[in-house]
This record gives C-alpha cells, structure tokens and sequence, in this order.
C-alpha cells in the first residue's frame, strides 16, 4: 500500500451551522423568541426572569436546560459549577437540543470540567467510532512548523496563510494508513464573519495535493476540534467526522447534523453516514 503523509488544514473559533428544514409556523418561532429574550434577561440581571428559567429547566424545557448549563460554565448569574454545567446540559441533550449535545461533544473532547474521553466526545457528537490513538497525539502547529512543500501548496492555492495571520495555529494529525503518515491541521483563508475557510492537503506519492472535498470544511482553533478523525478507512486513508455540520449526503436527522468525510478518487468526499465501514 502507498504511504500518505498529509496535512490537514483547519482553524477557527467555532463553525456556524447552515440548518436545513421547513418553516415553522409563526406561534412556535414567537415562542421560541420569547424564551431567548427571557435568557437574555436572565443574564443581564433580571431576578424575576432567572426565576423562570430555573422553573422552566426543572420542568424539562431543553432550552432553558441549555442555558443553565451554559450559566453554570461560564458562572453568569450562578456560581461557576462544570458539575451542575455537565447535568443541564445532559438534561437538555437527552431532551432533544442538538446544541447541548455538541457543548458536551466538545467537553468531553477537550477535558473541560471532565476527564476527557474521546469516545464519549465522539458519542455526544454523533459520529461513528473514533480513532482515539490518533486523535490523543494531535496537537497544534504554526506556519513555521509546516513543510516547505506543503507551504508552496498553499500559496498556489492562494490561502492567506503566513506567519503573523490572524490564523497563523493548526494541528498536526494522522490521516493515513501507515503508521508514518503524519499530518497537519491549518486555515486557508480569512472570513470577516464565522470560521475560516479551510482545506485538506497531503503528499502522496511523494508530490502535494490538494484532497479538500468539494464543498470545504470547516476550521477550528484547538486541536484536531470539529475534525474526529474515525477508526474507518478507505483508500488507505482515515474516515472523518464533522460534527454539527450539516451535508446533503449526511442530512439531518432531527437531532444534530454531521458530515462524514471518505477519501475516493484522490479527495475526501461526503458520504452517507450507513457508508462507514472498515475497509482495508
């Protein structure tokens, strides 16, 4: 089998999420505003609305569920507590918010008020099996630690990548089958709003090439973050998950998106999620 030595690009803060579906009828969008204004409240110092947030989330509601588990993580209004963080969000995930499950994803990915587990992580995600070695060894990089070679790639690409960019940080990851092929995670260009523009390279072959699937990928800051690298593989390369992001081929399923990404025909490409199988 020929050996893959990649590098994946990816940055950002936090990727904002294209949702999909029909439109709901005025009562329920009305109601739903009504409760972000009550939030809203609540945090800048309402006494009377934090009250009902509070009665709210003991009653099951899982948005304000959510927004006490994010009050108890940042201590907004409540004694900062990753404790009664983790309980609100799992209530509110378990009561069908797909942006509780991703906050406990990320966690659990991170090691935020947890031990980390990226098997849990990848479990709150909705993606398949991760390959947890792999990802346990990603870490972060710099321009400056990129190849010659892959630095040459991004500039016939035009990424507006260089020391001093707003998104001079990456990760270094294994996407390959060999147990050599190392990897890195980097921006390609800069958005005035949401996430970076980011993309996939790699060497194979000995010569560099771009292996970004079609409609891009998402980028953030900390390492191998939104990039869950699976324990499947095709071509030789390993599967990829990104949580919350949303894809015609993986669509939503009422819960929380995903994409699933599947190195064919020389670039990773979104596939169905049922499509994830080993394969040597």
């Amino acid at each position: 089998m020929q050996r893959a030595f990649l590098i994946v690009l990816i940055t950002s803060f936090a990727f904002l999420i294209e949702v999909s579906g029909g439109q709901k009828n005025k009562d329920s969008i009305s109601t739903k505003v009504k409760e972000l204004l009550l939030i809203q409240r609540a945090e800048t110092g309402d006494s009377r609305a934090q009250s009902d947030v509070v009665r709210m989330a003991n009653a099951g509601d899982p948005m304000a569920e959510n927004a006490l588990g994010d009050n108890y993580e940042h201590g907004i209004w409540v004694p900062k507590d990753h404790t009664q963080a983790l309980h609100w969000y799992r209530a509110a995930a378990l009561h069908g918010d797909s942006s509780a499950r991703y906050t406990l994803g990320q966690m659990y990915f991170d090691g935020n008020g947890v031990k980390r587990d990226i098997a849990e992580a990848a479990r709150w995600f909705g993606c398949p099996k991760p390959s947890e070695s792999i990802l346990a060894i990603c870490h972060s990089v710099t321009y400056n630690d990129l190849p010659v070679g892959a630095r040459e790639l991004l500039t016939k690409m035009k990424c507006e990548v260089n020391t001093g960019s707003n998104y001079d940080f990456g990760s270094a990851v294994d996407l390959g089958s060999d147990k050599d092929g190392s990897a890195y995670q980097f921006c390609c260009s800069e958005s005035p709003h949401g996430p970076c523009g980011a993309v996939v390279i790699g060497r194979v072959g000995g010569e560099w090439k771009n292996l970004t699937p079609a409609e891009g990928v998402p980028g953030y800051n900390d390492a191998c973050g939104g990039f869950i690298v699976l324990d499947s593989q095709h071509s030789g390369f390993h599967d990829v998950c990104l949580p919350n992001v949303c894809s015609t081929a993986t669509p939503d399923t009422g819960t929380q998106c995903r994409t699933i990404l599947q190195f064919r025909e020389g670039r990773y490409r979104s596939v169905p999620l049922h499509s994830v199988t080993t394969e040597k």
